[in-house]
């Protein structure tokens, strides 16, 4: 039952990093959230799998899975994105 607060709380963290980091614009809305939701349920079932209990062990761990996950992807893939869409405009103009 945890897991569906834990997921939820994932899926905002995400959004959440989708309009705190730069170039917003150069991903979509539901990019962040669906990663971080992904990431978050991983772990959670890892360790409860591997016999965690339920506790501050086990939401830290998925929670921080979420965010290192959703921003580790959502920096570098912006970047990119902007840097081809100059190199794209530079090759039009």
């Amino acid at each position: 039952m945890q897991l569906i607060y834990a997921e939820s709380a994932a899926i905002l963290l995400g959004f959440a990093l989708h309009g705190l980091l730069p170039g917003r614009a150069f991903s979509g809305v539901l990019l962040l959230p669906a990663v971080a939701g992904a990431a978050c349920a991983i772990v959670w079932v890892a360790l409860t799998w591997a016999g965690v209990g339920e506790g501050l062990l086990i939401w830290a761990a998925s929670l921080g899975a979420a965010v290192l996950s959703a921003a580790g992807l959502g920096v570098p893939l912006r970047r990119s994105r902007r840097r081809t869409e100059q190199e794209r405009l530079a090759a039009v103009a």
